[in-house]
């Protein structure tokens, strides 16, 4: 397999180039995806949602656009590099609840627009991680 880019765009994307389209599909307030959830960190977000695995693939679709994914090493995710330094992790299955979470690391980012760094689970409606 060679290397390309994620869903076959012409060019290396950043993260502030696929932020637009999900400011209007999900909820955004102060570079922040979702709701807080109910650990002590404001980055620990939640995405409520009735289909869960659908929805945080369809987000991490839409935010690693254009960017450069390799399997993670244990099999079990993907990460994706973006142009700007962002890396995105997607794992379908988090150790520690069992549910679909996508991570964005903006740490060595030179253009991560007006987003910051968040792990986002995706729950089922009425759950709380």
């Amino acid at each position: 397999m060679g290397l390309g880019f994620k869903g076959d765009t012409g060019h290396h994307h950043s993260i502030s180039e696929n932020i637009v389209s999900l400011k209007s599909d999900y909820e955004f307030h102060n570079g922040y995806f979702g709701d807080k959830g109910i650990s002590s960190y404001d980055s620990t977000r939640n995405i409520k949602t009735d289909r869960p695995l659908q929805e945080s693939k369809n987000f991490y679709d839409k935010i690693a656009y254009g960017g450069i994914e390799s399997e993670l090493p244990n099999g079990k995710g993907y990460m994706t590099e973006m142009s700007d330094g962002s890396i995105i992790t997607y794992r379908e299955y988090e150790s520690s609840d069992g549910s679909p979470v996508v991570d964005i690391n903006i740490k060595y980012s030179n253009d991560s627009g007006t987003i910051k760094q968040q792990k986002i689970h995706f729950v089922k409606r009425g759950k709380l991680i």
